[in-house]
């Protein structure tokens, strides 16, 4: 009797695995377009231009957050992929950096 009853605990298990096994995988929805992620290689691109507003620095590379900041000023070293950090040079009011991050 013990051995039927460890035989059917046995069946159902392997049985539990193999519908489990089958079952349709969930795939996650795909992200609308990469919306408000900075676009790099446009991003490079600013340096040498005049000072940019935020509005027109999210206008050109797609991103959302804008960090206007002075060459050697402290930033947090955290990466989004939403933001673009502006370097201006303070004599000159150009860019001299621009970068996604």
């Amino acid at each position: 009797m013990d051995f039927m009853r460890r035989s059917f605990l046995l069946s159902g298990a392997v049985l539990v695995l193999v519908v489990s096994a089958c079952q349709k995988e969930q795939v996650p929805a795909a992200p609308e377009a990469q919306a408000g992620i900075c676009k790099k290689d446009v991003a490079e691109t600013l340096a040498g231009m005049d000072r940019l507003t935020d509005d027109a620095a999210m206008q050109l590379t797609g991103a959302t957050i804008v960090r206007q900041v002075k060459p050697g000023d402290p930033v947090t070293m955290d990466f989004r992929q939403e933001r673009i950090t502006i370097e201006t040079d303070a004599t000159t009011g150009k860019i001299s950096r621009a970068y996604c991050g």
